[in-house]
């Protein structure tokens, strides 16, 4: 290097580093072109290219080095920049948003060529980043459904929420709009973000003036596709100032409140929890309980509510909430002290068995080196469970997240005949079940999600076995994880604690079902029913009110093996006008023996529905009391809603009351058909049977003998069907799809359906030796005259369906006559819809019915979303994809526990009138100086705000159920040949993703399934394929379809 100066010295690179790292300092120069330089990032410490006194010079000839000077700046091309590029440049890293920014903020003011002061900002990744990345506005293959919420579920410009993220802290929002299915907020950081409604569990109403944001609205985003908001233009910070104060003024108050009162809500687990059952209380009930300080009239801030929370949140095992419902209900199950005693307690032994596994392997070959008793305890799990495992695989195959069925089936010369018998095999130690209790919180409850912790440590568990690192456990399309819940799920079942055909749905702790550990609620709920039943002192509130209904025919018109009949069906022709008919639905009367307080409503309330699963059914009411004094049969109590109808199907005439009915004739909807002659009522679709042969009464039952009358009855009945629909029709109702739904049913032995319950068994290993006899049966194909996926006609598969939906019309508008708050349930306008239900009618829907294939399953779509969304409220309102102008569930008391609620107000009402002589009415219920209704309109309200979230939940269970066995069955068919499948299959896409998981239908099984995506190959939602089946996921209950080739694709609308 030349000496001749001291900067001489130093190479041009080095020069150029010292150059940017004095403009860190604040004298920064500008370079020659005008342009201030950027400050680059820090390079790492190293030696520069010169001697050690060169180095020490440094500092002293630093001032005479050019500061700006840049090597890339010696590139002849960089030269020839115009001025106009460098500012292009500039404004590229330094200025505004550009115009592809701009597109997804379409009410922004620099589209009106307004100067404005965009802040665009880059924030470390934090709780208010955007919440739904690629989030398609449509619904799920789940969600095509009803979806029951109540009003109070949106929220009002101006309400502040807490977004939450695993693993950070949660931070304050304001809602600001509803984009679609999208919620907009934004944050106390001063930035929008988006996110689902479901994915918000606690919001405080009104708490900012809605007046405030209006100046934010045009700086928000309004088309969402790829947009990300720490990459994007935001707010100017001036305008949101306002905003931000009031949510950092929050903020910092519940911060406060915190460190004032932190010994407490540091340590409320245990002022809260009990030592064996799982406490349920509201937030509110917790703030109070924690911080009141014995002052009954304290009542919880918003402030103090974040508080709470967040010591709640902090310790999320022990506090657990349903996130579906948290928002609504604030509710928090507390888990007992015994259950996180045990977490602790095995994961401090998996702490130590993986110290002592790491000395081992520290120590080479030190034998010496002996387990601590931790250790000690999962070793021996372990040990067991590498024997167990090899016992299992002798006779079931393992599968990504699932066991085979039982192979030693094949060497029998007998036909299979379902779950022969139970082997039991080595004892479980107290610690081994200790071991097994943590490992099924994780897999069947789902306890430890977002709790990385606890989830590594059931991974090294199953680390520890050898059993599973090995295994080809990814599939085209599903991912497994060797050391995920799959792999413990298998675990479970290969060590006989599960059975090899465990439906884990079932297990969800917010469903509190028996199958996992009961609450203190429903164990005292249980006990005192039980008690009840020998002297159930049941008393008819209405006897005074009984019609006695006589030799009335009642038809029940049920499954040949129902347990629990909640309805039934009479008809009467009125006098001198053969075109008009009395329509009587009978229906269970339990609330007229028992009132809202009885133990029976105490469990109903809990239950708030039925379970119905293949395997089996879980009761709201218990089966003594309602097989033996509610379900309909001769000489039982009714409350019946009767209606007079015309043949155009218009409500003409209706009223409620009470009666006993002498006469009822049970049949089943398949007799039905053969008795009207219908070709259409009695068809089924295909079916799939493996495991063994169905029942026989299943399949063979002689004709019930009717009389002429009763089979005339039968005709007027199916008549009056056909004119409700067409009076629903003509009110804009729809029907689509199938005319029957699939069915799946499960069955132990050919002549035992269901399953005997068979809870995990923690003393020892059980081997079941056989599996399940399982029938998948699809609904019925489309009747005669459907124009595509619009149902023009019904067949008399309709007919129970039509009666029911007169007597909820009927009950709907007997309510709202009187402005009795009920759970009335309807329909809002969706905001994904670009067109009114109007407009869409006129402009796509009756085009769309003119065409040859009449409507498509994209139109489909569409109109379901025009329709609206449907919700459920004290108030009526109408329902468009019914047709009628006030609605309400009242059908199934035995099985609902809303209809429960609407059968007490009714009768309530009904007592009220015979008593007064004068009908119920708002001004009445408003000045009565004593209760007239069991529930007033704010009970009411809360009972929906608990309720709609329960029965989404049991939906979902329901959905769930189905599959999993579908698919147990289609796998055992597909993998083990236990059943003949076709080569191919037609498979309809209901909707096409980008993220190679369309979802698909099977044609004549009703089964859902997703489609694999190959090079090149493009779905479109109403594809029709052929498909072979390419493997079966039972762990997920998905079966995965391999295309073929296209049959047909629908015209674009």
């Amino acid at each position: 290097m030349l000496r001749s100066t001291p900067s001489s010295n130093i190479c041009w690179q080095c020069r150029w580093r010292l150059a940017n790292q004095k403009r860190r300092f604040p004298q920064r120069t500008s370079r020659k072109d005008g342009i201030v330089p950027g400050v680059v990032s820090s390079l790492p410490r190293r030696a520069l290219h010169a001697t050690r006194s060169v180095c020490v010079s440094q500092t002293e000839t630093a001032s005479s080095i050019a500061p700006a000077f840049d090597p890339a700046l010696l590139n002849p091309s960089r030269q020839k920049l115009t001025t106009r590029q460098h500012l292009q440049m500039w404004n590229e890293k330094f200025g505004g948003p550009d115009e592809e920014t701009l597109s997804a903020f379409e009410n922004h003011p620099a589209h009106s060529g307004i100067q404005n002061n965009v802040a665009k900002l880059n924030f470390a990744s934090k709780a208010d980043e955007n919440l739904e990345h690629g989030t398609e506005q449509t619904r799920d293959e789940e969600d095509e459904g009803e979806e029951l919420v109540t009003i109070g579920l949106f929220l009002k410009p101006g309400d502040v929420v807490e977004l939450s993220r695993a693993g950070r802290e949660p931070v304050l929002a304001v809602f600001v709009q509803q984009l679609g299915l999208i919620s907009q907020f934004y944050s106390v950081n001063g930035r929008w973000t988006h996110s689902n409604l479901n994915r918000i569990s606690f919001a405080v109403p009104g708490a900012i003036d809605p007046a405030l944001l209006q100046p934010l609205v045009p700086y928000l985003p309004t088309k969402l596709d790829g947009l990300e908001s720490k990459n994007s233009a935001q707010v100017p910070r001036d305008l949101g100032a306002p905003v931000r104060d009031m949510l950092h003024k929050l903020t910092e108050d519940s911060e406060r409140i915190y460190r004032t009162n932190a010994p407490i809500l540091d340590t409320a687990y245990s002022t809260l929890a009990d030592t064996t059952r799982t406490r349920m209380m509201t937030l509110s009930q917790i703030a109070k309980t924690l911080l009141a300080k014995s002052d009954p009239t304290w009542l919880p801030s918003p402030p103090a509510l974040l508080a709470v929370r967040k010591a709640l949140t902090h310790n999320e095992y022990r506090f657990r909430a349903d996130a579906r419902s948290q928002r609504l209900t604030n509710v928090f199950a507390i888990r007992p002290k015994n259950d996180v005693e045990l977490v602790e307690t095995v994961q401090e032994w998996v702490r130590e068995y993986r110290e002592y596994e790491a000395a081992l392997a520290n120590s080479g070959s030190d034998t010496q080196r002996r387990p601590s008793v931790g250790a000690r305890y999962v070793l021996d799990f372990v040990d067991k469970a590498r024997r167990l495992i090899a016992q299992s695989r002798n006779r079931r195959q393992p599968r990504p997240g699932f066991t085979g069925p039982d192979q030693s089936q094949g060497a029998s010369t007998q036909p299979s005949q379902g779950i022969r018998d139970t082997v039991w095999g080595e004892d479980f130690s107290k610690t081994d079940q200790q071991i097994i209790n943590f490992l099924q919180a994780w897999v069947l409850n789902d306890q430890f999600a977002n709790i990385d912790h606890l989830h590594s440590a059931c991974a090294s568990i199953l680390h520890a076995t050898g059993c599973y690192h090995d295994m080809s456990w990814s599939q085209e399309g599903d991912i497994l994880n060797p050391a995920g819940k799959s792999s413990g799920y298998l675990l479970l079942q290969e060590v006989g604690v599960i059975t090899p055909f465990e439906n884990r749905a079932l297990y969800n702790e917010n469903l509190m079902l028996p199958t996992v550990r009961l609450s203190r609620n429903l164990e005292l709920l249980s006990t005192k029913a039980e008690l009840t039943r020998k002297s159930p002192d049941f008393r008819d509130a209405m006897a005074d009110l009984r019609r006695d209904w006589g030799l009335l025919t009642v038809f029940c018109i049920d499954a040949a093996d129902a347990k629990e009949i909640d309805d039934g069906v009479s008809i009467e022709r009125v006098p001198s006008k053969p075109s008009e008919y009395w329509i009587h639905v009978h229906v269970a009367n339990p609330t007229a023996f028992f009132d809202k307080t009885h133990v029976l409503s105490g469990l109903a309330a809990h239950m708030t529905e039925t379970v119905y699963t293949p395997e089996r059914s879980f009761a709201m009411i218990p089966s003594w009391a309602s097989q033996n004094y509610f379900s309909l049969d001769n000489n039982r109590p009714v409350i019946t809603f009767s209606t007079r109808i015309d043949d155009a199907g218009n409500m003409l005439e209706s009223k409620i009351q009470h009666g006993v009915i002498r006469k009822v004739v049970s049949i089943t909807p398949t007799e039905l058909a053969k008795y009207l002659d219908d070709e259409f009522g009695g068809r089924q679709g295909k079916q799939l049977v493996v495991g063994g042969e169905l029942p026989t009464e299943k399949t063979v039952r002689p004709l019930p003998r009717l009389t002429a009358e009763q089979l005339q009855n039968l005709r007027d009945m199916y008549a009056a069907a056909q004119s409700l629909w067409k009076g629903r029709k003509a009110a804009g109702a729809v029907r689509f799809g199938y005319t029957t739904v699939g069915s799946v049913s499960v069955y132990e032995k050919p002549h035992m359906a269901g399953l005997n319950w068979k809870p995990p068994s923690l003393e020892r290993a059980r081997r079941m030796v056989g599996d399940p006899i399982i029938e998948v049966r699809g609904g019925s194909s489309r009747s005669s005259g459907d124009t595509g996926f619009m149902a023009e006609n019904i067949d008399s598969s309709n007919i129970v369906e039509e009666m029911m939906l007169l007597a909820c019309r009927t009950a709907g508008s007997w309510c709202a006559e009187r402005n009795i708050p009920v759970m009335f349930r309807g329909t809002v306008e969706s905001p994904i819809s670009p067109l009114s239900l109007v407009q869409f009618r006129e402009k796509i829907l009756l085009p769309a019915l003119e065409r040859p294939g009449g409507v498509s399953r994209t139109v489909q779509q569409q109109y379901l979303a025009a329709l609206g969304r449907a919700i459920a409220h004290s108030s009526p309102l109408p329902h468009n994809i019914i047709g009628a102008k006030a609605y309400l569930k009242a059908t199934s008391p035995l099985r609902r526990f809303s209809d429960m609620i609407t059968h007490w107000q009714i009768e309530a009402a009904l007592r009220y009138e015979a008593r007064t002589g004068q009908k119920l009415n708002a001004k009445i219920i408003d000045e009565s100086p004593r209760p007239i209704l069991p529930f007033s309109q704010r009970q009411m309200q809360e009972s929906i705000i608990t309720l709609s979230p329960r029965e989404q939940m049991i939906r979902a269970t329901t959905v769930a159920s189905d599959a999993f066995w579908s698919a147990q069955a289609f796998m055992r068919a597909f993998h083990y040949q236990e059943a003949p499948l076709p080569e191919a299959f037609e498979v309809e896409i209901h909707l096409a993703t980008n993220d190679g998981r369309s979802r698909c239908t099977l044609e004549g099984f009703d089964t859902r399934g997703f489609i694999l995506d190959f090079p090149g190959m493009e779905y479109r939602t109403g594809d029709r394929w052929e498909a072979k089946i390419h493997h079966v996921d039972a762990y997920h209950s998905r079966i995965w379809f391999e295309p073929v080739r296209l049959i047909h694709r629908e015209e674009s609308v």
